[in-house]
C-alpha cells in the first residue's frame, strides 16, 4: 500500500529522483527471473541509494515506519528471493557499482555491491588475475546478489563458491547500523560467513572485498558427446575415479542441445544424446598430463565424438552451447521454472530421468543442464504463463522434484538460493533443530523481521 509519508521520508534521504512509487514504475520490481514467468508482488516503493550511508538512512526510515525491506541487485535470481511478497520497500543497489580499491599485488579488489560480476572478471584479467565464481548470469548479475545467494557457476568444482572469495564486507543492519567485517574491518568473521548465502535476511551487503587468484597459465577445453545421459555419467565417474579435479565439468542433455540448435549457435554436437564439457587449468605440464588422463576417463563412457581446444576461439566455440542455453530455452517456450537441485554425483543420470518423467506427467517440456562435476542439476520446466494452468503445472513438477531430490539425499538448491519458492522444503532438508537455530540467528540481527520476510527462513506456524 502506498504511503505518501514513507515516500517523503525516503526521498529526504536519497533525493526524490531516486524513489519510485507510481504503480507503473513499481511493476518492474514486483518480480525477479522466477516471477518473469508469471508471478508479481508490487512493493510500496523502490529506492536507489548511492552509498552505504544512504542505505543506512533508508533502513532507519523503514525501521521507523515498521515496513519490510527487500534488497535487490539485478533481479536475475530464479527463486523469488528479491520479490516483495508482503509489500514494503525494495532497496535496489544498482547505482552502487564502483570499484573502491584494487591491489593487484595483494590480489584484492574492493567493490560496491551493485558491481556486475563480469566487470570484476575483466578487471582481474587485465592484471593477470582471476576471479573464479562465474554464474550463468555473470554479464548482468551483481556481486551483492552473488554474496546473498553464495553463487557459484561452472568452475565451482575446483575453485569453490563466492563465499570462498569474500575477504571482507560492509553491511547495513536492519536498524540502519553499519558494520565492517573481515579484512579491514572490526572483526566479525563469523558474521561474515553467515552473510554468504543469507539472501538479504540478516543485513544488506553494500561493499565487498574479494580475494583474487593468479590467472592460470594454461587452459584446455574438451567437449565429448555421448549417446545419452547414462554413458555421460559413466564418463564423469571415470574422471572422478582417476583422481582428477578439473576446473569445470558441465553437461547438457539432448533437449538442451536441441534448444541451442534452434538459436543457430555454432555449437559442438547438436544432435548428441548428451554433451559433457571439461575444462582443465594450471601449469602447462600439469594440464597436458591431466588432459591425457581425462581423455582416457571419458573413454569409459564410449563417447560418440571428442573435440579438444587450447586456443581462445576454439574454446569459445566448445563452450557456445553451454553459454547459450539460458537464452535458447526461450525459443522453445517463453517461460520457465528453473531449479538448481543437487544430488550425489552417481545419481545424476537417475535424476535427469526423474525430471523427464515429471515433465511428462505434468505436461511440461523439460531441459536439463548444469554442473555435473559437483552434482548440481539445472532442471528446467518450460511453460507459457499466458496459457491456462501452465504455471501451476510447472510449479507442481518442481515440488515433486524437490521431494525426489531429498529422497536421494540431495539438496533443494546449489547456488540459486532458497528464496521464497523453496521455503516449504527447508525444514525437511535441514531438520527442525537447524531451522530453529536459523530463526534465532535472524531474530538476534533482525528482531522485528523486516529484512526480506518470507525468504530463506521458514516462519513459525
Amino acid at each position: 500500500m502506498r504511503s505518501p509519508r514513507l515516500v517523503r521520508d525516503l526521498a529526504a534521504q536519497v533525493g526524490s529522483r531516486q524513489v519510485l512509487d507510481r504503480p507503473a514504475d513499481l511493476a518492474a520490481y514486483g518480480y525477479d527471473a522466477f516471477g518473469a514467468s508469471g508471478e508479481r508482488h508490487l512493493p510500496g516503493a523502490v529506492v536507489f541509494p548511492g552509498s552505504t550511508e544512504e542505505v543506512s538512512a533508508v533502513l532507519q526510515v523503514c525501521a521507523n515506519h515498521g515496513v519490510p525491506v527487500v534488497p535487490r541487485g539485478a533481479g536475475t535470481g530464479y527463486s523469488g528471493g528479491a520479490v516483495p511478497r508482503v509489500g514494503g520497500v525494495v532497496v535496489c543497489l544498482t547505482r552502487m557499482n564502483a570499484v573502491l580499491g584494487f591491489e593487484p599485488e595483494a590480489m584484492r579488489i574492493h567493490v560496491e555491491a551493485g558491481m556486475v560480476t563480469a566487470a570484476v572478471h575483466r578487471r582481474a584479467l587485465d592484471s593477470g588475475l582471476y576471479y573464479p565464481p562465474d554464474p550463468g548470469s555473470s554479464s548482468t548479475c551483481t556481486i551483492g546478489g552473488n554474496v546473498a545467494c553464495n553463487s557459484a557457476g561452472p568452475h565451482t568444482l575446483r575453485y569453490g563458491t563466492t563465499a570462498d572469495y569474500v575477504a571482507g564486507a560492509t553491511v547495513v543492519l536492519a536498524d540502519g547500523r553499519i558494520a565492517r567485517l573481515g579484512e579491514g574491518g572490526d572483526g566479525g568473521v563469523d558474521l561474515l560467513r553467515l552473510l554468504c548465502g543469507s539472501e538479504g535476511t540478516l543485513a544488506i551487503v553494500t561493499e565487498v572485498l574479494l580475494r583474487l587468484l593468479p590467472a592460470p597459465a594454461t587452459r584446455s577445453t574438451v567437449a565429448a558427446s555421448f549417446a545419452g545421459m547414462e554413458p555421460a555419467a559413466t564418463a564423469v565417474a571415470g574422471i572422478s575415479a582417476a583422481g582428477l579435479v578439473p576446473a569445470a565439468v558441465e553437461f547438457l542433455d539432448a533437449a538442451a542441445l536441441r534448444a541451442v540448435a534452434r538459436t543457430g549457435v555454432d555449437a559442438y554436437a547438436p544432435e548428441a544424446g548428451a554433451l559433457v564439457l571439461l575444462e582443465l587449468e594450471g601449469d602447462p605440464g600439469a594440464v597436458a598430463a591431466e588432459l591425457d588422463a581425462a581423455l582416457s576417463a571419458l573413454g569409459t563412457g564410449s563417447p560418440t565424438g571428442i573435440e579438444h581446444a587450447v586456443d581462445g576461439p576454439g574454446q569459445k566455440r566448445l563452450w557456445a552451447a553451454r553459454k547459450a542455453i539460458s537464452a535458447a530455452v526461450a525459443t522453445v517456450m517463453i517461460g520457465k521454472v528453473n531449479e538448481d537441485v543437487v544430488v550425489p554425483r552417481d545419481r545424476i543420470a537417475e535424476l535427469v530421468a526423474t525430471v523427464q518423467r515429471l515433465g511428462a506427467e505434468h505436461s511440461v517440456p523439460v531441459v536439463n543442464f548444469g554442473h555435473i562435476g559437483d552434482g548440481n542439476l539445472h532442471a528446467t520446466f518450460l511453460i507459457d504463463p499466458r496459457r491456462q494452468g501452465d504455471r501451476q503445472r510447472g510449479d507442481a513438477a518442481a515440488h515433486r522434484l524437490f521431494e525426489a531430490v531429498l529422497d536421494m539425499g540431495g539438496a533443494i538448491t546449489g547456488e540459486h538460493g532458497v528464496g521464497s519458492t523453496k521455503v516449504p522444503f527447508v525444514e525437511r532438508q535441514l531438520g527442525s533443530g537447524t531451522v530453529q537455530l536459523m530463526r534465532r540467528i535472524k531474530a538476534s540481527l533482525d528482531p522485528r523481521g523486516l529484512l526480506n520476510p518470507a525468504t530463506k527462513v521458514p516462519q513459525e506456524s
